[in-house]
């Protein structure tokens, strides 16, 4: 898979550049440290679980490959999206602390083609 190239931050790196409905949380997980066969299962779960308090979230996947814990997101709107960074930019998950950054809508659509159509709010 493709790298998704990181958005300039803004402000000397406290908030990104160009907000859309398309972002990558990165240090989800440490692939060296997960065990069990559904680890990706359950950060895909808490992270649409965390998306639902937001307005939801339409495409969720979670790149087991990502040396830096990358998990791809897109919300139904860019204001969910914004509320979503927003709760877990800075924040401690799996005791590293999670960045966010948008990805261009076409970059996330090359990256993903189902995302596209996608258009159900996910559920666990």
């Amino acid at each position: 898979m493709a790298q998704v190239g990181q958005t300039e931050m803004v402000g000397g790196g406290n908030a990104p550049a160009i907000a859309t409905p398309c972002f990558v949380l990165s240090n989800m997980f440490n692939s060296g440290n997960e065990s069990g066969k559904d680890w990706d299962k359950e950060i895909r779960d808490d992270v649409i679980d965390e998306c639902s308090r937001f307005g939801g979230v339409h495409h969720v996947y979670v790149d087991r490959a990502s040396p830096t814990g990358n998990v791809y997101v897109k919300c139904p709107s860019i204001a969910s999206a914004v509320n979503v960074v927003n709760s877990l930019h800075g924040r401690y998950f799996s005791g590293q602390v999670v960045t966010a950054n948008y990805v261009p809508v076409s970059n996330y659509h090359q990256l993903f083609p189902e995302s596209i159509s996608a258009t159900v709010t996910l559920t666990r």
